[in-house]
């Protein structure tokens, strides 16, 4: 038991993540949908990659109009939560947070399927 007092790893954040709007997905559309979710954290990812090395600029000159363009620029781009690296790292961890969910979903799929075949043949088993 965590010192939360519930069970397990990360069960103190049980609904958090949808505790928001909800999305109804069929059990057939859940592997389409994350692959789909896949690919775009693979393209989010090549995009943090590039803009980690390529976004940040230097002073042209060494004055303070081009020191203060400079940190104008970095600012927006690279050094804070709301620069556009910032921003696309929240896309990513929200893109990540919905491609996690819809793997539980695909499980809970699973075990519901697995639960009702037990059942249905259990069923035909004893001719009910």
């Amino acid at each position: 038991m965590g010192a939360d007092g519930n069970h397990g790893p990360g069960s103190s954040q049980g609904n958090s993540a949808t505790s928001g709007n909800h999305l109804l997905v069929e059990a057939g559309a859940v592997p389409a949908l994350r692959d789909a979710f896949a690919d775009a954290l693979a393209k989010v990812d090549r995009q943090l990659e590039l803009a980690g090395n390529d976004l940040r600029i230097s002073a042209w000159a060494d004055d303070p109009v081009s020191a203060d363009a400079t940190t104008a620029f970095n600012n927006r781009s690279v050094d804070t939560a709301e620069s556009a690296l910032g921003t696309l790292q929240s896309f990513r961890r929200q893109l990540s947070t919905a491609a996690d969910t819809l793997d539980r979903t695909a499980e809970q799929y699973r075990v519901s399927d697995e639960d009702s075949s037990t059942t249905v043949s259990k069923q035909e088993g004893t001719g009910a």
